[in-house]
């Protein structure tokens, strides 16, 4: 996971408003709202980070429970794949929330990709003062979604997919290392790539000068 910023509209809240009173879901599926969801989220799951996606959600970060203000809030509503959002449905809450800075997700997630002997994640909690519980279930979503623990076999089939995915775009930035592409590793872990928040913790933990030369700082 990585910071999002999203932008404030008070247009696009004046058209969930609007479909608020006659609960027409579709505003936020098309038109100008979901564009703008789109861009801000680069076109990716904000829990997960594939920008492949085939099954796309508008989820609501918080669970609305059938509350209108929460369904249509702008600041409410997430980019997300099918995946993850039928694994988080309403039972993760409260989260660490990617669109509040406070909540400094990429420092607070760890996120350690292990290539062999099978593509793996290995995902820490780095919780800071009063964001225990938030991180505790974020970890837990996302021990879920990219790990497939405790889920069907179905979602696990899903998570392997996820994952064999990750390691095609970690082959690439260690190439892009071993060629000593520096324009080509900004890339790698820039806000909009796949992957972005384990590209990020991948550079810090095995390349902590060029992580340095790139975000200036290792700490």
């Amino acid at each position: 996971m990585i910071a999002i910023k999203k932008v404030t509209d008070g247009a696009l809240q004046a058209q969930l408003d609007d479909a608020k009173n006659t609960n027409r879901e579709s505003v936020y599926r098309e038109g100008p709202v979901y564009a703008q969801i789109k861009e801000d989220f680069h076109g990716k799951c904000y829990l997960c980070e594939d920008d492949e996606a085939t099954s796309i959600n508008i989820e609501h970060f918080e669970p609305h429970k059938g509350n209108l203000e929460k369904k249509y809030d702008w600041e409410n509503l997430f980019y997300s794949c099918g995946h993850c959002n039928n694994l988080k449905g309403d039972r993760f809450w409260p989260l660490l929330n990617c669109t509040n800075p406070n909540d400094q997700v990429w420092e607070c997630i760890e996120l350690r990709f292990i290539p062999f002997p099978k593509a793996d994640v290995e995902i820490i909690a780095h919780p800071s003062d009063g964001k225990e519980e938030k991180c505790k279930n974020t970890v837990d979503l996302l021990r879920k979604t990219i790990g497939g623990k405790g889920t069907t076999r179905m979602k696990r089939d899903e998570a392997n997919a996820l994952r064999r995915k990750i390691l095609r775009v970690y082959k690439d930035m260690a190439e892009r290392i071993a060629d000593s592409d520096e324009a080509g590793i900004k890339k790698s872990v820039a806000d909009s790539a796949p992957f972005a928040g384990l590209q990020r913790w991948t550079l810090k933990n095995e390349h902590p000068d060029l992580f340095e030369k790139i975000f200036g700082t290792s700490d």
